[in-house]
């Protein structure tokens, strides 16, 4: 297998594509709380960052080709930029760090330039929402956070939050693994929602509560009753999609070709997605939730720079 330094194969990349895959690998990072659990310490103890690349393989985003392709041309919204620079800034202040880590400032923000994030610093300072050591030098990196940054953050993710989310119920085998990151995961992601898939999430209590509990924060539900005939029926997954027809929530029902025998015949009659490979799938359930719900509220544009020619 390819490492991630070659998959991205970086110097063929121009920049946008560089600064798109830097703010996803970003998201994803924060969104599993990496960045929290990375201290300065684990950096410079030698050896101390295979330690935990180990001890947090489970959450580590884990770079195929798949998911290159489909993320170096995805440019996030100005936006979505704009809050997740904030959600950076508030989470290195509440880190107790006095200074912000720069690189980081910028796949948050999806800077390509010192310029862009410049440009942000900027408009928070004039929004009120940061303060900087020297209040009238330019350039000077915000340090501490203000009231309404945290209140449009708050906001921003609560008006965001319900409507963007796509809950995956799936056969959590290992043989699913590139149906999920391959196809579902990236369908959902294409059309601007954001996957939920239970077992990356951390939580306390009982799964079935929390799984209860994201499918009612849902705009969707993916039922995928691939299995196997030692494996049998996946009843979780029976469960979880009649509990989102009860609650009114669409479902998408998806099946690998050559598995539908083992499909219970309640469901026989409803419409259902037959895929042959991750591509296959991913096309087709990106076709299928763009034309019944439209694109979400993640949704975000691609770039018209392209892979440039070998």
């Amino acid at each position: 297998m390819k490492d991630g330094a070659a998959l991205l194969d970086w110097e063929s990349l121009t920049d946008r594509q560089k600064v798109n895959l830097s703010y996803w690998i970003y998201q994803h990072n924060l969104e599993n709380r990496l960045l929290d659990e990375l201290s300065n310490q684990v950096l410079q103890d030698p050896g101390g960052f295979a330690r935990w690349m180990d001890d947090h393989r489970e959450r580590v985003l884990k770079l195929n080709k798949a998911w290159v392709e489909g993320h170096r041309n995805w440019e996030p919204s100005t936006s979505d930029c704009l809050l997740t620079y904030l959600r950076e800034l508030i989470r290195n202040a509440d880190a107790g760090q006095p200074q912000p880590n720069k690189d980081l400032l910028k796949a948050a923000g999806g800077c390509r330039k010192d310029y862009d994030l410049l440009e942000l610093e900027r408009h928070t300072v004039d929004q009120g929402w940061t303060g900087s050591n020297k209040p009238g030098s330019e350039g000077t990196s915000p340090y501490f956070i203000n009231l309404p940054a945290r209140l449009y953050v708050d906001e921003r993710l609560g008006e965001l939050g319900p409507e963007r989310q796509g809950f995956v119920a799936m056969w959590f085998d290992e043989s699913m693994d590139d149906a999920y990151k391959c196809g579902i995961k990236l369908a959902i992601q294409d059309t601007g929602y954001k996957p939920r898939l239970i077992k990356e999430k951390e939580y306390l209590g009982g799964v079935v509560d929390e799984i209860m509990a994201e499918i009612r924060k849902s705009r969707f539900v993916v039922a995928d009753f691939t299995s196997s005939t030692k494996a049998g029926a996946r009843g979780g997954v029976y469960f979880e999609a009649g509990f989102a027809y009860g609650l009114d929530i669409p479902v998408f029902l998806t099946c690998r070709k050559g598995c539908k025998e083992g499909v219970h015949f309640d469901i026989g009659h409803l419409n259902r997605l037959e895929w042959e490979t991750p591509e296959d799938l991913r096309k087709q359930l990106k076709n299928s939730i763009e034309a019944i719900l439209g694109r979400g509220p993640r949704s975000a544009r691609w770039s018209t720079h392209r892979q440039p020619a070998a």
